[in-house]
């Protein structure tokens, strides 16, 4: 999303080759996060077992998930401890 805005805001700027640049860097970045979703909730579900073995954990995330900011990629994942195990 904020590749398409950086575009927008960019559009018309710098020489052709900037922008063909430009353009095959966000490509390229795009095509790393690309993810589908039966990877992701492979990595889910190992990520969970993983963490299960060392501590007492709910059934599932929170959150889990890829985003985002700017040209940096982030691993988001959020779990809820149980008490008193």
């Amino acid at each position: 999303m904020f590749d398409l805005l950086r575009k927008k805001r960019n559009h018309g700027r710098g020489s052709p080759r900037q922008v063909a640049r430009e353009r095959v860097q966000s490509a390229i970045r795009r095509d790393r996060t690309d993810i589908s979703g039966p990877q992701l909730s492979a990595l889910r579900n190992s990520m969970l077992f993983t963490i299960r073995e060392h501590l007492p954990v709910a059934p599932e995330f929170t959150e889990f998930g890829i985003q985002r900011d700017g040209d940096e990629l982030f691993l988001v994942s959020r779990v809820r401890l149980l008490q008193g195990h």
